[in-house]
């Protein structure tokens, strides 16, 4: 079969969903049908929601909507594209997929078994994946954005952040060692210089700033509990024995709500999909054969369990 391809679109290359559907597709829960979201192309030249053909295939269009849907399926694996590199990697699948498909109507396989029971499983995706965006969408308002950023943002804590420095032994009695000789009075400049990095050299002992959860938890546990100035008693990581002296502690500046507002949208979702999942499953009649005997509390075991 001869597949004519012909381009029949302007050069630009339009953003097709709205931020918010965009945002969505990236947090569906459960299965996360939808990767990513939306395509932001450079040189728009078509408003939003305009779903113009880009590709003919045999007469047969691949419009901006395919493309992004073709996105939701894919977009988690081309994460690190460079926008229009991506938009023209989906097109380009579309259209080689719409060239196979033709040949398969060619060659008579569309009721091959296996074929409808693809499109069975798909239909019910598809089903699944619209509804599911609907849903959420009535749950992420602009309202709930700004009600979940004053909850959780304005009126919360302020992360905080930590400035401390260490010393780094290999063993247990070692850094008890020093932890006596700091007691005794020697002070944790003296100690780091005479046990920190190489002895009589500073490398390695200033962390910097850093947050508690960029680090292991015994080394961010320790820390956090220090007022600035304390030293800590010996710790230990898979590094080794620490002595953590606090130097300072600081507030980090809390985002703007549009700064926030992608990160916000995913929390809404999560939290309002986890409960809605949970009702439906429980209105729903649900029989799991031979849950009986299934360790798992009656789920079906996907993979087989070790003997």
């Amino acid at each position: 079969m001869n597949a004519n391809v012909r381009i029949t679109s302007q050069e630009g290359l339009p953003m097709f969903f709205p931020r918010r559907l965009a945002a969505l597709a990236l947090v569906l829960p459960l299965t996360a049908p939808f990767a990513a979201g939306g395509l932001a192309t450079p040189g728009l030249t078509q408003e939003e929601g305009q779903d113009a053909i880009i590709v003919t295939v045999e007469g047969t269009p691949i419009r901006y909507s395919d493309v992004a849907m073709a996105d939701e399926e894919m977009g988690a694996v081309l994460a690190r594209l460079e926008p229009e590199q991506r938009f023209q990697y989906l097109l380009g699948m579309l259209i080689d997929r719409r060239v196979v498909a033709e040949a398969a109507r060619a060659a008579k396989v569309e009721d091959h078994p296996e074929v409808q029971r693809r499109q069975a499983y798909f239909a019910e995706k598809a089903l699944r994946d619209f509804y599911w965006t609907q849903l959420m969408q009535d749950k992420v308002t602009d309202a709930a954005i700004a009600a979940w950023y004053e909850a959780n943002i304005a009126k919360a804590p302020a992360e905080k952040e930590f400035n401390a420095r260490h010393i780094l032994v290999q063993n247990k009695a070692e850094a008890e060692k020093i932890e006596a000789e700091i007691a005794g009075g020697l002070s944790f400049d003296d100690a780091m210089t005479q046990y920190g990095g190489s002895a009589g050299s500073l490398q390695d002992t200033d962390l910097g700033w850093f947050r508690r959860d960029e680090m292991v938890p015994a080394f961010g546990d320790a820390v956090s509990a220090l007022k600035a100035g304390e030293i800590s008693p010996p710790v230990q990581t898979d590094f080794g024995w620490h002595l953590f002296q606090l130097v300072d502690t600081r507030d980090l500046p809390k985002p703007s709500l549009e700064e926030a507002h992608e990160d916000i949208v995913r929390a809404i979702v999560r939290e309002e999909g986890q409960k809605l999942m949970e009702k439906l499953r429980a209105d729903a009649k649900i029989d799991v054969i031979g849950a009986e005997s299934a360790p798992s509390g009656g789920r079906p075991q996907i993979v087989p369990q070790a003997q």
